[in-house]
């Protein structure tokens, strides 16, 4: 019965993602090059687990991925200081936007938040870009609902909720929710 305890079962065997371990599941053990053993038993469950929550990470549903960055960035330096130069006008309509209640004051905030955003994204270069090119697609996502809720302060409070929940990883969706949703309440002739 000992025996039988420390080898694993072979029923699970070549099932994608499914690995069987005899010992506990908070240890992560070892063997580098040299063929020493090393456990990681006494870390965290974090950095024991590590390769292990990447792995499920990356197994994620496209739904919840954020949106794909191609690293290249602009084609030249004239490209990138004409895109910055573009981003610093939004920099400037959010400090001059009205700020008669708080949520004309969070979409004046978030019109300053795009045009940082833009700017950081276009100036930035190499692994960077990438989250930055996130960090600006979610920004104008957030413009987006701050307008919607500025024009309209009945917005239902689980579309608010929703969008919310996925603006970090589906801003251009939530985008096209919030612009569609404008369209329609206010722009009555082109529905």
């Amino acid at each position: 019965m000992f025996c039988t305890a420390l080898r694993p079962s072979k029923a699970l065997d070549g099932v994608n993602g499914v690995q069987v371990v005899p010992r506990s599941p908070f240890a992560l053990e070892e063997i580098n090059q040299q063929r020493e053993f090393q456990s990681t038993h006494d870390k965290s469950f974090f950095t024991a687990n590590q390769p292990l929550l990447m792995q499920v990470w990356q197994q994620r549903p496209s739904c919840l991925r954020p949106v794909r960055c191609c690293m290249k960035g602009d084609q030249n330096f004239q490209e990138t200081v004409a895109n910055v130069l573009t981003s610093l006008p939004f920099i400037v309509l959010g400090i001059q936007a009205p700020r008669k209640n708080l949520n004309s004051k969070l979409y004046a905030n978030s019109l300053i938040g795009v045009g940082v955003a833009s700017t950081l994204y276009h100036s930035s270069r190499g692994k960077l870009r990438m989250y930055l090119r996130w960090a600006d697609y979610t920004m104008i996502a957030t413009a987006t609902v701050c307008l919607s809720r500025a024009l309209r302060n009945e917005n239902p409070k689980l579309l608010m909720a929703a969008s919310a929940l996925l603006l970090p990883v589906q801003p251009l969706m939530v985008s096209a929710v919030h612009t569609g949703m404008m369209k329609k309440l206010h722009i009555p002739s082109l529905s």
